[in-house]
């Protein structure tokens, strides 16, 4: 006898098969007029049924199986969790006493007033949780007595060290401003008038004759500033030697009459900013 027409059968009759009931066997009950209800029953009362892969629930909707048979046919397959089980096995008569309908206060004090220490492991934890047993009860056991035993305890709090804030940052350098005075240059030292200003990284001729004859040099191109006799009596000139060898000589521009305020001025920003600059025997050679 072929297996259809047997499935068949049992359908009718009302009667569970002893073997493996299959997708296949399924789909063809299906398309042989089996009723919905009579393959339902079939599917819960057989002893075993055939696990279900993607190919076969594919299978089952193309021939028209109605869902609440896949369905049913995937609830028969998926196996079913395995309950964990507590390591302390006391806590099964907690879980009694909470499934029993006592209030979960009333079971938290009877844990409080038993004197029984419990060493709660994660398993058990997962047990109560899974039990669905009220926090308060479980906060009673933990608090019989003994710590979690299998939760590492929380290492202690790391001190932050004292952050020291950093030291300000210097104030700029801001442009001084001198004159006006004189600028000697070429061999017959000629004379024009101006103001120079000191940056923080430069000195800036701004030359009263206009800006095509304003000159800009980096203090970093100087090698040395001295203070030296001027042409006509005791008067100073403040003469700077740059490291290409030429000369910047600087007078006040009321030197004829003995002026010398702007050129000491100069002189003493100088040292003041720029210590490394300043020669005070003699001139560099």
């Amino acid at each position: 006898m072929r297996v259809l027409p047997a499935l068949v059968m049992l359908l009718v009759a009302g009667l569970a098969p002893a073997q493996e009931l299959t997708v296949a066997e399924v789909v063809a009950a299906h398309r042989a007029g089996a009723p919905e209800e009579g393959i339902l029953r079939l599917i819960r009362e057989s002893p075993v049924v055939a696990p279900l892969a993607p190919a076969d629930l594919a299978m089952l909707r193309a021939a028209g199986v109605p869902e609440r048979v896949i369905e049913a046919m995937a609830v028969r397959t998926t196996p079913t969790p395995t309950p964990v089980r507590p390591d302390d096995q006391h806590l099964a008569e907690v879980v009694r006493a909470v499934n029993s309908g006592l209030p979960a206060e009333a079971v938290a004090e009877r844990v409080r007033r038993s004197g029984r220490r419990y060493a709660l492991t994660v398993n058990d934890l997962i047990y109560l949780k899974e039990s669905k047993v009220a926090d308060v009860v479980i906060l009673a056991l933990v608090a019989s007595g003994a710590p979690l035993a299998s939760l590492p305890a929380l290492p202690p709090p790391t001190l932050m060290p004292t952050l020291v804030p950093p030291p300000p940052l210097p104030a700029p350098m801001e442009p001084i401003t001198f004159g006006p005075l004189l600028r000697m240059t070429g061999v017959f030292r000629r004379e024009s008038t101006g103001r120079l200003v000191l940056t923080a990284d430069r000195l800036e001729w701004h030359d009263g004759r206009g800006s095509s004859h304003d000159e800009s040099v980096p203090v970093v191109s100087l090698r040395a500033a001295w203070l030296a006799q001027g042409g006509r009596g005791s008067v100073g000139e403040l003469r700077m030697r740059t490291v290409a060898g030429d000369d910047l000589t600087f007078r006040d521009a009321d030197w004829a009459t003995g002026g010398d305020a702007q050129v000491a001025e100069l002189y003493r920003a100088l040292e003041k900013r720029f210590p490394q600059l300043i020669l005070r025997e003699r001139a560099p050679r």
